[in-house]
């Protein structure tokens, strides 16, 4: 059996930083040159599906394309002929790159393949033929020393097409895994080492959550997915505190998918580029994230760095791509966990109230007065408010579990981040950069930590919406029950007074008919003598019958119960009179 030291040495081992990236790369002068570079004279050959072609460099199995697939199907329509004339991509500011202003789609593409161009020509002229690792001092001062930042607000097609183009051939394959694992919707975080081709780095975070926000109308994703739905979907959760359809035009709740997704990649330490895209669909004009602020607030603070959020300045932002990649991380999870926060809260407050209304209405059910109406109209209100509280767990529920599956899977790609891929951040020389590395870390673990704690909170509310509504159910049906006993009882009674009252008057209705009779048929002169006594002979013959048929003890309890009834009443009615009276004075 395997012990645990071993298994300690083989994870250091298989995930750990190659000291081959604390060196420049030894490499040629045309590293960087695109993937997709395949015309003549450094440009992109326009009649070629670039994008298809450049997402082979990661997807390269001809049985699974799935990647893609999906990021060719996110990017349709896009080719560099339109990237010069559409309007969107000609207009909208969607990246920011270093410490450059706002740039529209068509700008970052540009920036991105001409200055690599200007290196290479330099490049060439100060090579003279000779080869470019006889110049130690032009590679790492002219190529090496390189570090890019490079912010995009909601991802589109148009800038996948402009990184396609521009991406280099040592680093196609990752930035189309990156790009791939954005459009998707689950959490990933991962260190890895590439050696396919130039050894590579690749540090990459991909950070799930719903955004709550109070709109008129929902911001819906225009970007279109593979299924033909938006690329984020976003949810009215108004029905979670009455399913009424909301009838005024005032703020509506939405709940709205969103994603935080970072790369930092390179050959060394000394070049690399960090990537983060930022999903901002849903954000109105004005918010601080957005790359339109960070353009209109560069005169006033110059030089903030928008991967962490303003949080740094460009000038004082780390030069080691692990400590910037962890710092990025601290800045972004923060703001994953209060938007979570935020969205907890909001629930669960919803939910509450909605189970009190229902409770309200429910609890008190139909008195025995409105019983007495029809009962048609009651059980059709009974069942409408049997169906709309099913069709509310059902929603809610779904909705949770939703909530609860992403919160656990972030949760869960840290842990086992924490255990395998750390040990990239471990192995350091220096040990101030060992303790800066630590101290990220240990405020990392801190953010997931209380991000945890909303977990069993979410779980705690799913149970109890459960809990609370099937028992609820169960005291509401108990009471209908008991009110139809208490009528069928009622009903009953009425029955057995109705049958004595007719058996009662039977012999008045024998005398009436036997003296109405012609004068003459009978041997008996109709008069109000004569019809009482008639009425008293009837009655005790009635009652011998039944007496000889039911049994004379049956006849005594009977009479008992009548004279005992009669005597109740007499005395309630007495009662009341006494403390009408006594009320009175």
């Amino acid at each position: 059996m395997t012990s645990s030291e071993e298994v300690c040495i083989s994870q250091r081992l298989l995930y750990c930083w190659d000291s081959i990236f604390d060196t420049p790369p030894r490499v040629g002068d045309r590293h960087d040159e695109p993937y997709v570079n395949v015309g003549d004279e450094g440009t992109v050959n326009p009649s070629i599906d670039l994008i298809h072609f450049f997402m082979q460099a990661f997807d390269r199995n001809e049985n699974s394309r799935s990647a893609t697939d999906t990021v060719v199907d996110f990017c349709a329509g896009a080719d560099l002929l339109n990237l010069q004339r559409d309007e969107s991509a000609t207009t909208e500011l969607v990246a920011l790159l270093n410490d450059s202003g706002g740039m529209t789609a068509r700008d970052l593409f540009h920036a991105l393949t001409q200055p690599r161009n200007a290196r290479i020509k330099r490049s060439q002229e100060l090579e003279r033929g000779d080869s470019f690792i006889s110049h130690p001092t032009v590679r790492i001062d002219e190529m090496d020393k390189r570090i890019n930042r490079l912010y995009i607000e909601s991802l589109n097609r148009w800038t996948v097409l402009a990184l396609a183009a521009s991406a280099p051939d040592h680093q196609a394959s990752i930035l189309g895994e990156f790009i791939d694992n954005h459009l998707q919707f689950g959490p990933l975080i991962n260190a890895q080492a590439i050696y396919n081709g130039l050894p590579a780095f690749a540090l990459q975070f991909h950070l799930p959550y719903f955004a709550l926000r109070k709109h008129r109308l929902p911001q819906k994703d225009k970007r279109q997915a593979s299924h033909g739905k938006g690329l984020r979907q976003c949810y009215d959760i108004t029905f979670l505190r009455t399913m009424d359809s909301k009838v005024d035009n005032g703020l509506t709740e939405y709940v709205y998918e969103a994603r935080l997704s970072c790369l930092v990649s390179g050959l060394s330490r000394y070049s690399w580029s960090a990537y983060l895209f930022n999903d901002q669909y849903f954000e109105l004009d004005g918010d601080s994230d957005s790359v339109a602020e960070y353009h209109a607030q560069r005169d006033m603070q110059p030089g903030l760095d928008p991967l962490s959020a303003g949080k740094m300045s460009l000038n004082k932002t780390p030069c080691e791509p692990r400590e910037y990649f962890l710092l990025i991380f601290e800045t972004r999870i923060r703001k994953v966990k209060k938007e979570w926060k935020q969205l907890f809260v909001a629930v669960d407050e919803a939910i509450r109230a909605y189970k009190s209304e229902y409770w309200n209405r429910t609890s008190h059910g139909v008195s025995l007065k409105k019983a007495q109406s029809p009962r048609s109209g009651t059980d059709r209100q009974r069942t409408q408010s049997r169906e709309e509280l099913h069709e509310w767990m059902r929603r809610s529920a779904e909705l949770l579990r939703k909530f609860i599956s992403s919160l656990d899977q972030i949760i869960s790609d840290w842990n086992v981040f924490r255990n395998t891929g750390i040990n990239y951040f471990n192995s350091t020389d220096s040990p101030d950069h060992l303790a800066r590395l630590l101290k990220t870390i240990t405020a990392i673990d801190q953010q997931i930590t209380d991000l945890g704690r909303l977990l069993p909170k979410f779980n705690h509310t799913m149970v109890s919406l459960s809990e609370d509504m099937l028992r609820h159910v169960h005291l509401l049906i108990a009471h209908e029950s008991n009110e139809s006993a208490l009528i069928q009882q009622k009903t009953a009674r009425d029955v057995n007074v109705l049958t004595w009252i007719t058996f009662l008057t039977l012999p008045l209705g024998l005398a009436a008919g036997l003296l109405s009779t012609q004068e003459g048929f009978i041997p008996i002169t109709p008069s109000p003598c004569t019809f009482v006594a008639s009425l008293a002979i009837l009655e005790t013959l009635l009652w011998l019958i039944l007496g000889t048929l039911r049994g004379w003890d049956w006849v005594r309890v009977k009479l008992t119960w009548v004279r005992y009834h009669l005597g109740v009443r007499r005395e309630g009615i007495e009662d009341i009179e006494l403390r009408q009276l006594e009320g009175l004075s």
